[in-house]
């Protein structure tokens, strides 16, 4: 029993948080494997929309970079100019891939898709991702 809750333990120091401060914008198009984790608010639909991880602000087709390597739990907020709802929940981020996310109407923040870095150029933030093109 006793290795049982240790084994418990140890997983769960290495899944952990990621950075909770320090990310920054980035307007880089390719990502590679080793690259720290990315988050990108969704272009799509067109809204007044705030969200912030990381000690950072985002507003739609815009995304951050973690400054650790590290993926993990990630604290998100989203607030919607045009209503003011605000909602917040913690997403999973991870090394080498891209989280894309959006918001619901009530302002809950939600992932759309993960993509992993492959090193190619990625589509413009502007067009959408290939979730949002298909409910069009």
């Amino acid at each position: 029993m006793c290795h049982t809750a240790l084994a418990w333990a140890a997983a769960l120091l290495t899944l952990g948080c990621a950075a909770r401060s320090g990310w920054e914008r980035t307007d880089a198009r390719a990502c590679r494997p080793a690259d720290p984790p990315r988050i990108c608010v969704l272009a799509e639909p067109d809204r007044a929309l705030v969200v912030r991880a990381g000690g950072t602000a985002l507003v739609p087709g815009e995304c951050a970079s973690s400054p650790r390597r590290r993926g993990g739990s990630l604290h998100v907020t989203a607030e919607d100019g045009r209503t003011g709802a605000r909602d917040d929940r913690w997403l999973r981020t991870g090394r080498g891939a891209t989280t894309r996310i959006t918001a619901t109407n009530k302002a809950k923040p939600r992932v759309v898709e993960r993509d992993r870095c492959t090193g190619q150029i990625e589509a413009d933030m502007a067009e959408g991702s290939s979730a949002a093109r298909g409910r069009e």
